[in-house]
């Protein structure tokens, strides 16, 4: 098992904290399945479920924000809360049956 301090420290470390904050608040569990890390791109903090519609992140600036990605195009969606995520992803669903987002069925559309 790796030391989460071999990863985590400083400001991530905090940062961390503040995601596994927000998990809890919205009543979210943190099990086995979970993941954590820091995107090497932006900086942001993560933590992941299979369980859950999306992941939490907490950027550079300590920002809580929700995002979820399209299995079908990767077109990311940023939330400001857990339930605004929720409902949009219901709502991709139901437009365009479990399959895509809203980007990818304007293209398959167009096409």
């Amino acid at each position: 098992m790796e030391n989460i301090f071999s990863q985590f420290h400083g400001a991530d470390l905090e940062r961390l904290t503040d995601c596994i904050a927000a998990v809890r608040k919205n009543g979210l569990s943190i099990d086995q399945y979970t993941h954590a890390g820091i995107n090497d791109n932006s900086g942001n903090v993560w933590i992941w479920n299979e369980n859950w519609v999306g992941c939490v992140y907490c950027s550079i600036g300590f920002d809580i924000q929700w995002s979820w990605s399209c299995g079908d195009c990767g077109e990311e969606y940023d939330f400001d809360t857990y339930q605004e995520m929720d409902n949009f992803v219901s709502a991709q669903n139901d437009l365009t049956d479990c399959s895509g987002c809203e980007k990818c069925h304007e293209v398959e559309v167009a096409a």
